[in-house]
């Protein structure tokens, strides 16, 4: 193969290759346990399916459980057991004995991707590279160039008998979520109410999409759509009892950031509205 078609291969496999990866940022991550609430005298096991998937509770992409941790009631973290990787799902069990609120989080690396545009028909390309590493990457006659850095924490909290705060803290980096109503007091037909932070402040503009499950059995989405106030807070009312997934997202821009020109960052949480 001469020199030419090896660089006409060479960027054939290096578009597929940001494409796939384009598409599976695109796929929301989420896990989902198998119980929210322990109420077994002593504890018990529970199980925890991940994948990313559009669909609410729909298993589409294995993605990963190797990462995933678990805040104990008295803050300090530990590791899932039983991590298993199928081809649609993976999937983790965890015993909770310890009484008190448990958070469960999967939460990705911070990844970029630099954005800009080629030749006389203003051809869009992309790559996998940060403000610092995209000037070695670039094509000659480059011009529009925007990095974006992207983040993704996928969530839910366990209950063992009573209800306890110090798992709910954020920690200050990127966007999080704060359940000011305990995520296991969630009632059908209550007022909810959670906080948006970015990098520890209140962060007013994340749009958050909330579904009930079933959605493959019913013709509506029945999808809730809030914005966070300036405040951080967005407010809404689960009108049914069941599993409910919250996709949050927070674009912005990011001044003298010395990696990326602007933000799309996400929380998917995963939670339960009890029977009234």
């Amino acid at each position: 193969m001469n020199t030419k078609l090896k660089r006409l291969a060479l960027s054939g496999v290096m578009a597929i290759g940001l494409v796939s990866s384009t598409a599976a940022l695109a796929h929301p991550r989420w896990v989902l346990p198998s119980h929210f609430t322990v109420s077994k005298e002593g504890g018990d096991w529970l199980t925890f399916d991940v994948t990313a998937s559009h669909g609410t509770f729909v298993f589409d992409k294995p993605a990963g459980s190797d990462r995933a941790f678990v805040i104990m009631p008295d803050g300090r973290s530990e590791r899932p057991n039983f991590v298993v990787k199928g081809k649609r799902r993976s999937m983790f069990d965890f015993y909770f004995g310890e009484e008190g609120t448990h958070k469960v989080a999967i939460n990705n690396e911070p990844t970029y991707y630099t954005q800009y545009k080629v030749g006389r028909r203003d051809t869009v390309k992309w790559l996998k590279a940060n403000k610092v590493e995209r000037d070695a990457l670039l094509t000659e006659g480059s011009r529009d160039i925007v990095t974006q850095l992207s983040y993704t924490r996928a969530e839910s909290y366990i209950t063992v008998g009573k209800p306890t705060e110090k798992a709910l803290e954020i920690e200050g980096k990127l966007l999080e979520m704060k359940p000011l109503t305990h995520p296991s007091d969630i009632v059908e037909g209550e007022p909810v109410i959670f906080q948006f932070f970015y990098n520890g402040t209140p962060q007013k503009d994340v749009t958050a999409e909330i579904t009930r499950e079933g959605t493959l059995y019913r013709n509506h989405q029945q999808q809730i759509d809030v914005t966070s106030d300036k405040d951080g807070k967005i407010s809404f009312t689960p009108d049914v009892a069941g599993r409910y997934l919250m996709k949050a997202n927070y674009k912005g821009e990011l001044n003298n950031h010395l990696l990326a020109d602007k933000a799309s960052v996400n929380v998917h949480l995963t939670f339960e509205a009890q029977l009234n």
